[in-house]
C-alpha cells in the first residue's frame, strides 16, 4: 500500500489548511493539496494527502471517511495506482505504441 489518499467531495471552500488541520491528529502529513478545477479558480471537489507510513494511511482512511468537512459529507480512499506514481503511465505504455505495427 502507498501512502497516498484520496479526499472525494470537497466542499468549494476547502483548502490545503483544512485539510491538514484534518489529517494532521492522525499521524505526520508529507503534503496536502487540494485539486484546482478548469477555471483556475475553485477547486475540482477533490484532493490528496500523503502520509508518512501505511499504518497512518489506514487509520486516517477508518477514521475520516464519510465524516462532515464544512457541509460536505467526504469520502476518503487510497488513491489510484495513477496518483501514487507520476511516472505510471509512461512505464505501462512504454512499448504499446510499437504492438500494432507487429504481425499477428
Amino acid at each position: 500500500m502507498s501512502n497516498k489518499i484520496y479526499i472525494g467531495n470537497l466542499p468549494a471552500s476547502a483548502t490545503e489548511e483544512d485539510l491538514i488541520n484534518l489529517f494532521s491528529p492522525l499521524g505526520q502529513i508529507i503534503s496536502a493539496q487540494v485539486v484546482i478545477g478548469m477555471d483556475g479558480k475553485k477547486n475540482a471537489g477533490y484532493g490528496y494527502v500523503s502520509m508518512s507510513n501505511d499504518r497512518e494511511v489506514n487509520n486516517a482512511i477508518l477514521k475520516i471517511n464519510r465524516t462532515v468537512l464544512k457541509g460536505n459529507t467526504i469520502r476518503v480512499i487510497e488513491a489510484h495506482p495513477i496518483d501514487q506514481d507520476r511516472n505510471y503511465l509512461s512505464k505501462r505504455n512504454r512499448f504499446n505504441r510499437f504492438n500494432r505495427f507487429r504481425r499477428r
